[in-house]
């Protein structure tokens, strides 16, 4: 098998074990959420050859080739009726964590608020 050749069936393998539903998984649905999975993909390849002659005059050729990927999962979607969160799977530091809760607090701190001068325009 030539170089070439080889490269060529490197590539195809490759090809085949990533598309899109590699990258951005199955969706599964569980109590009115579907949480999608989304995943960072690395693939490499290489390939060679080489002919040479031995000691005693011989001529020979050899080739090879290999590749390796990596899947690995980072976050998931969260889809419901009220809104799509993003959940990453990688820790994060305590400055990346308090950014996606603040707005959450905020909003419980807002309606909460609301409700509170509700009730005291009702008592007066």
């Amino acid at each position: 098998m030539q170089v070439e050749d080889i490269l060529k069936t490197v590539t195809d393998r490759v090809a085949t074990m990533i598309s899109t539903k590699t990258v951005i998984g199955e969706s599964i649905t569980v109590e009115g959420k579907t949480i999608i999975p989304v995943t960072r993909v690395s693939f490499g390849f290489g390939s060679g050859g080489g002919e040479g002659k031995g000691k005693a005059g011989d001529v020979g050729t050899g080739s090879g080739g290999g590749a390796g990927a990596v899947i690995q999962p980072v976050a998931f979607l969260v889809v419901s009726k009220e809104d799509v969160r993003v959940f990453a799977v990688q820790g994060k530091g305590v400055i990346a964590q308090l950014s996606e809760v603040i707005p959450e607090i905020m909003e419980r701190y807002r309606t909460i608020r609301e409700e509170s001068r509700k009730e005291e325009t009702e008592k007066t």
